[in-house]
């Protein structure tokens, strides 16, 4: 390094106002971990972001404790002395080092962004990717720093009395730091959040009040919304809209099974009235399509908005020709992470209202004539349904199967259940009482089998599924992520992304939250996407369908879906 670009290093350093040489050590050490592979491919942005925050988290952390470092120093009364220029010359390089690292340890590490996006069938990145998110790392953290300083430099002139060089620029650094953490969390909270929340409430109420494009409103009186419904197809907001307009009919599926089969009933009530009252109206729309009249029923609890697995419920109807009926409802007007926020006992709350309702109607029809009760969810209304029964135990003995899909990691049974999984098992796909009614699966083959293919227990009835892929991260998703390493990276996990993973205070925490971010981005079988090439084999194994042949399942997941 030839001294003139030595001094125009050492210039930056101090217009900067002499960043902590601990601190930028640290951010180096953590922006380099955030590009270490996580559980999906991220957009280069999203990475870059991703980078920038765990850089900010990194340099905080290490400033704080070079701080405590030369606190102790100065108590011990320890000096080290060190000749003039060769100090420059350490300082020159050792930020010449850091930057050096920094920029280029994600080109280092292109070859794991390209393997999970093979991973997941998606085309993997070139060049570009890395020097995008390099830029937009560099970007953010440099304006966060300079707010710091800005921060910082007004402290100093405040404290520009006090005598001591050492202690000023001290207190003014920790000053500093507190005040800007101070002043994102305070804009975060009473500016951000509440502009966001309200956008996001405008926002949704304009989407729920749209119809969704490309179908129409449906034409059988066993639709919410159809001929004969008190509701209009509007009225169920977007994602209610979809659902009652999509699935199939009689006819579509005798083309796919081959076999007789009635209209499927689909009902569904929007959001705009208190819980109890919108169960109401889903018990008269139950009533008014001869609902309990059939040979299954599901209680399939959606997200806040409304939104169902439409894959899971139509290997419902295929696999029980149409004899079904499928009983839903909207909680909020908002998306689930913004509904969970304002309403986290909302979702639960809802799942045991209708299922409590339509369990007492049950009881009342003699039990030879008594439809099966089922349950299901998907992401936030997996947590509802799962968290809506006291245990597992209350679960089995109130219903008669459930599928419950990307179950969040606070889900209350989900939890219990992995927490007490059989030994030798493992948090990804956990083994309950050898599978004697409870099975964690990634993939169908894990219905009959643990990861490690040891086959499992006897299977009696009622049966519960808990899909989750070990690419989800909303099931894998916790704030303990912050601070401790996750059980689930420290099991064997050949062959997934979790292989290449390691846990790094901070970082991998907003790795994970990123992976949320962009976990229905990617093609089915993976992320948060369960489609039919997984329904339809496990609602076939929690509702026994032994006489069909694998080939005639086959068509009923191309019929579904299959990704």
């Amino acid at each position: 390094m030839t001294p003139r670009v030595l001094d125009r290093v050492l210039t930056w350093r101090d217009r900067l106002g002499g960043l902590s040489r601990t601190g930028l050590f640290v951010a180096s050490l953590w922006l380099i971990a955030a590009n270490t592979p996580s559980l999906l491919p991220r957009p280069w942005w999203l990475q870059g972001l991703i980078a920038a925050i765990c850089a900010i988290c990194g340099y905080v952390v290490g400033l704080t404790l070079g701080g405590i470092g030369n606190l102790v120093r100065r108590w011990l009364g320890l000096r080290v002395t060190v000749d003039h220029s060769r100090a420059r010359l350490l300082q020159g390089l050792l930020i010449a080092a850091i930057v050096l690292l920094a920029l280029a340890f994600p080109f280092m590490t292109i070859d794991w962004q390209r393997w999970i996006s093979t991973y997941v069938g998606q085309e993997p990145p070139g060049l570009g990717y890395p020097l995008g998110s390099s830029a937009v790392a560099v970007v953010v953290f440099a304006a966060w720093i300079t707010l710091w300083r800005l921060v910082a430099d007004l402290a100093d002139w405040i404290l520009a009395k006090v005598s001591s060089r050492i202690v000023r620029e001290t207190v003014a650094r920790l000053v500093a730091s507190v005040l800007t953490v101070l002043v994102v969390v305070l804009v975060i909270s009473y500016a951000v959040r509440p502009a966001v929340l309200a956008a996001v409430d405008r926002s949704a109420d304009r989407v729920n009040r749209t119809t969704p494009s490309g179908r129409d409103a449906p034409t059988s009186p066993l639709r919410s919304g159809g001929p004969g419904s008190p509701y209009s197809w509007k009225s169920l907001g977007q994602d209610g809209a979809t659902f009652v307009a999509s699935g199939p009919d009689a006819q579509a599926i005798t083309a796919a099974t081959g076999r007789p089969a009635q209209e499927p009933i689909r009902v569904f009530v929007g959001v705009g009235d208190p819980i109890a009252t919108t169960v109401t109206k889903v018990m008269g729309e139950l009533e008014r399509t001869k609902a309990f009249e059939r040979k299954a029923i599901m209680v399939d609890t959606a997200t806040s908005t409304g939104y169902l697995n439409r894959w899971g419920a139509a290997s419902f109807e295929y696999l029980l020709d149409g004899d079904t009926a499928i009983a839903s409802m909207a909680y909020s007007d908002l998306p689930s992470a913004f509904g969970l926020l304002t309403a986290r006992e909302d979702p639960p709350k809802a799942a045991r209202a209708l299922l409590d309702a339509v369990r007492a109607r049950l009881d009342t029809i003699p039990a030879a004539q008594r439809a099966g009760l089922y349950v299901s969810g998907e992401s936030l209304g997996a947590y509802g349904s799962d968290s809506g029964f006291a245990s597992i135990a209350d679960a089995l003995r109130e219903v008669d199967g459930a599928v419950w899909s990307g179950t969040p990691t606070f889900a209350t049974n989900r939890a219990e259940l992995t927490a007490g999984r059989d030994p030798g098992s493992t948090t990804i796909v956990p083994v309950i009482d050898r599978g004697q009614h409870v099975r964690f699966a990634g993939n169908p083959a894990e219905l009959t089998a643990d990861e490690y293919d040891r086959p499992l227990g006897t299977w009696a009835f009622p049966r519960i599924v808990y899909l989750q892929h070990p690419s989800d991260p909303v099931s894998f998703w916790s704030p303990d992520l912050l601070f401790s390493s996750p059980k689930w990276l420290n099991e064997s996990r050949e062959g997934t992304p979790m292989a290449q993973m390691s846990w790094t205070p901070l970082v991998t925490f907003w790795q994970v939250t990123a992976d949320m971010l962009v976990s229905n981005n990617v093609p089915g079988g993976f992320g948060h996407r369960y489609y039919g090439a997984e329904m339809v084999p496990t609602w076939a194994a929690v509702l026994d369908i032994t006489d069909r042949t694998p080939a005639q399942l086959d068509k009923i997941i191309d019929a579904v879906g299959r990704k």
